[in-house]
């Protein structure tokens, strides 16, 4: 993990911290910039070796334009510092987890089977670009393995050749969100296809997706992804499609098939958390909504097992992704 340097009174308690993620393998580095930037409040206003209720209200007052959902990862972040903290010294504030709510609308955009056939079918038919002689041979595989396995785009992107296990069907992913490894089966299809897209590009680089300076980016596949949706007819608009949403398109269309084929929802919610990478009900309840939301004839199944838990709409469960 890359070094902060802190120099408020808390210094000391933020250091231990830092180094306590670091041991139990967190890598996201937005979590130790918000830190960064509480040290530099709590310095500059309060500079208490506590974290004290003022210096949280301040932290949660700071900025006022960002998105409820950016809000609440900030005071999340700093309420996990302040827990660790509470714990070591007994006197510092923790906030009430309710704090903060989401206050957002947005709902991702559900591909049908349809849409789905189409953005593969297109993608199927990209050319070959000077700048991009890969393009028509990775942005095909790519989009069937965030369909076929949600995986998160920097998930595929990050994956080395050593990951997939083509004799077990199996994809390793090194240091997902939350800095954790996990598992991810293929189907046996799925995986004849990328054994044959590696065989077509060259086998220079140790990445699956190679470019000449490393690996695919995000922002590559989203300009790919935004004239694959022009090829299928897709509208876009402000609000969507994004690449994102074939993660919550596999967590759908799996639930669907799973309640269709009779299995209990509780059996299948603990599956289907451990196979996105979802480290608790609240992140796997916000797949749920959308299941409700897209498919109104499967809200009852749902509503019986989970009645009070899945959100109508809006809400705090959500995906910090």
């Amino acid at each position: 993990m890359k070094n902060f340097t802190f120099n408020s009174a808390l210094a000391p308690m933020m250091n231990a911290y830092a180094e306590n993620r670091s041991k139990e393998g967190y890598t996201c580095l937005n979590h130790m910039y918000y830190l960064q930037e509480f040290d530099k409040l709590v310095e500059q206003n309060f500079n208490s070796p506590y974290v004290t209720k003022e210096a949280i209200e301040a932290w949660d007052t700071l900025k006022q334009n960002l998105a409820s959902g950016t809000k609440i990862a900030r005071h999340n972040t700093i309420r996990a510092f302040a827990v660790f903290a509470f714990a070591r010294d007994g006197i510092s504030y923790v906030p009430d987890t309710s704090r903060l709510r989401n206050t957002s609308t947005y709902s991702p955009h559900i591909f049908t089977a349809d849409e789905v056939r189409r953005l593969i079918h297109a993608a199927d038919h990209l050319p070959s670009r000077a700048n991009a002689p890969l393009r028509h041979l990775a942005i095909p595989t790519i989009i069937r393995m965030l369909y076929c396995c949600g995986f998160r785009i920097g998930e595929v992107l990050k994956l080395k050749l050593e990951d997939i296990d083509f004799e077990n069907g199996v994809v390793t992913v090194h240091e997902g969100k939350g800095g954790k490894d996990r598992l991810v089966p293929m189907s046996r299809d799925l995986s004849v296809y990328i054994r044959e897209y590696l065989e077509k590009i060259p086998q220079s680089s140790e990445w699956v997706f190679p470019t000449l300076n490393g690996h695919y980016a995000s922002g590559t596949v989203y300009q790919n992804f935004r004239e694959l949706l022009y090829m299928s007819n897709i509208p876009h608009t402000g609000n969507g499609p994004h690449v994102h949403d074939f993660r919550h398109t596999f967590a759908v269309h799996t639930l669907e098939k799973q309640l269709a084929l009779g299995y209990d929802p509780m059996v299948i919610m603990p599956r289907l958390a451990a196979y996105l990478g979802h480290k608790s009900y609240r992140e796997t309840c916000w797949y749920l909504h959308l299941t409700v939301a897209a498919f109104p004839e499967l809200s009852a199944k749902l509503d019986s097992a989970f009645s009070g838990i899945i959100p109508v709409g809006g809400g705090d469960c959500y995906e910090e992704d």
